[in-house]
């Protein structure tokens, strides 16, 4: 349990790291331009929301993300892997809208979009559950984490 809390740990701290860095070198000449600051003041594929609106709904999907990560827990399920990444994702982002107005975006892939190692601890924790139950299914025994 221990070892599961600090890969968690570390990966949060990457996260905040490289946003930070980033901000203190906002070049765009690092990597041929592959990493470019970019403050996101909208939610998810640039869709404008206001902050009276955004917390809420911010805070609401945290709390009903928890929830699940805490079931999937109490039952030792391989789940708590993709849960714990998207809750880390989303509370980075969450920290960044506070403190800067916006989420600090970073990672440019040229004719798609900006996105940063919080938006990818995100994606690859919702692509894990979609795989997960699409291929095992609710009615399977569950996984269990080691």
């Amino acid at each position: 349990m221990i070892k599961h809390f600090f890969i968690v740990l570390l990966l949060f701290v990457v996260d905040r790291f490289t946003k930070i860095y980033i901000l203190e070198n906002p070049s765009p000449e690092v990597w041929g331009g592959f990493f470019d600051l970019h403050i996101n003041q909208e939610i998810a594929f640039s869709l404008p929301l206001t902050y009276l609106v955004l917390y809420p709904i911010i805070i609401a999907i945290l709390v009903v993300l928890f929830i699940s990560w805490k079931k999937d827990f109490a039952k030792k399920s391989i789940l708590i892997w993709p849960w714990a990444l998207i809750i880390i994702g989303a509370i980075s982002n969450l920290l960044d809208r506070v403190s800067y107005g916006g989420v600090i975006d970073f990672i440019r892939v040229p004719y798609f979009t900006v996105f940063n190692l919080a938006d990818v601890y995100i994606s690859a924790g919702v692509v894990w559950i979609l795989w997960y139950y699409w291929f095992y299914g609710k009615n399977k025994q569950e996984n269990k984490v080691a």
